[in-house]
């Protein structure tokens, strides 16, 4: 009799283990186009819902790297669940720390979204979310 309990107790801890690792998945956002290739830095924000889209929460994670004289880049995210998410990434060109417009509030800074749509002012997050299942995921966010 102790067998079994003993063996469902195995069981249940093997899956307790087990099951976050089996809902992990990794998403590679591949940034394209980016100029000029040998300055400022590039950050790039995930968010994984609406709240947080619209600045009423953090976003879930934020990555940063310098150009380096390609016009691509890659950014990892490890350790995600499925669900709904998306994507900005941020070209600080001259490295002041704040993304830039001009006097009409056209971006001098570039910018891309995932999914990327064609706007004229920040897009929903209806626009730029995408699915992450339990799988691997890469989108491709074409600076502008």
């Amino acid at each position: 009799m102790t067998r079994p309990r003993f063996s469902i107790a195995i069981a249940a801890v093997l899956a307790c283990f087990a099951s976050p690792a089996a809902t992990a998945a990794e998403l590679v956002v591949e940034i394209k186009e980016i100029y000029p290739q040998n300055t400022g830095r590039l950050t790039v924000y995930l968010f994984d819902s609406e709240a947080a889209w619209q600045g009423k929460r953090n976003a879930l994670a934020a990555r940063r790297v310098h150009p380096g004289g390609s016009s691509q880049q890659q950014v990892r995210f490890d350790g995600l669940r499925a669900g709904r998410y998306g994507v900005v990434v941020l070209h600080d060109r001259d490295g002041n720390g704040k993304f830039d417009v001009g006097p009409l509030g056209i971006p001098r800074d570039g910018y891309g979204f995932s999914n990327n749509p064609f706007v004229f002012k920040r897009p929903g997050f209806d626009k730029v979310a995408f699915e992450l299942s339990a799988a691997d995921k890469r989108i491709t966010v074409q600076m502008k």
